[in-house]
């Protein structure tokens, strides 16, 4: 019988991120389980985040923003200086659509309508925000092992809660969003990458002052059936 070989699917661009928010001596992070209806990952939680789409270039533009220098486009396997900023206004843009937060600033000579009326972006310009790439940090990658039919190569990056403005209220692609303890959120039903992130965050114990300067980041995947991390050196030029 003819062996068939199937070609992997390839992943999607996505972004990832993690809010962080302390309290008192505890650290909290923004999260919210899928619908169980959900093709991928029904019923898990997850950080907030989502596809690429090619109206988070145009933001990039629109909003005449200067680029996140904290961020390596060699870190992020981006292909150019503007894909990569689109990798962070991707982080932007689904967390508001999710969660009601925007990491943004409030700027009144911008409040025309954005450039495709139907986008998320439309928000921001209604309520006058200039999406604040400058906030997020990189923190690492993830990419859905070659096996499965539905892909991402997600970027997870960090942001802090008191960046952010706006009320939380979720939406229908996450239910139950709330504030979770870094211990509590391991005991949920997450994903491998998720338990691996929080655990990397653990591991930072408080002290994100030198997260922009790491000259290595992780990189999360399956081979052959195992976990498989591997930890990119970046230079930065």
């Amino acid at each position: 019988m003819e062996k068939i070989n199937y070609k992997p699917t390839k992943p999607k661009d996505a972004s990832t991120l993690i809010i962080i928010r302390k309290n008192k001596k505890k650290t909290f992070v923004l999260m919210g389980q899928r619908p169980m209806q959900s093709r991928f990952m029904p019923g898990v939680y997850v950080f907030p985040g989502g596809v690429t789409e090619k109206e988070d270039l145009q933001a990039y533009k629109f909003f005449k923003l200067k680029p996140n220098k904290q961020v390596n486009k060699k870190a992020v396997k981006s292909y150019s200086n503007s894909h990569c900023q689109s990798l962070l206004l991707t982080a932007i843009r689904e967390t508001a659509e999710e969660t009601g937060l925007y990491l943004a600033k409030a700027d009144k000579s911008s409040s025309k309508p954005f450039i495709n009326s139907e986008s998320s972006w439309n928000d921001f310009t209604d309520k006058s925000y200039v999406p604040s790439i400058h906030k997020l940090l990189f923190f690492g990658r993830a990419i859905t092992p070659s096996k499965l039919k539905i892909r991402f190569h997600a970027r997870f990056f960090l942001a802090f809660y008191e960046d952010f403005v706006g009320n939380m209220k979720a939406n229908r692609e996450l239910e139950n969003l709330d504030w979770i303890s870094l211990n509590e959120a391991k005991n949920k039903k997450i994903a491998d990458v998720t338990e691996f992130m929080l655990n990397e965050i653990i591991k930072l114990n408080n002290n994100y002052s030198n997260v922009s300067n790491k000259k290595v980041f992780p990189m999360f995947t399956w081979k052959n059936n195992k976990r498989w991390i591997k930890w990119d050196k970046i230079i930065k030029s």
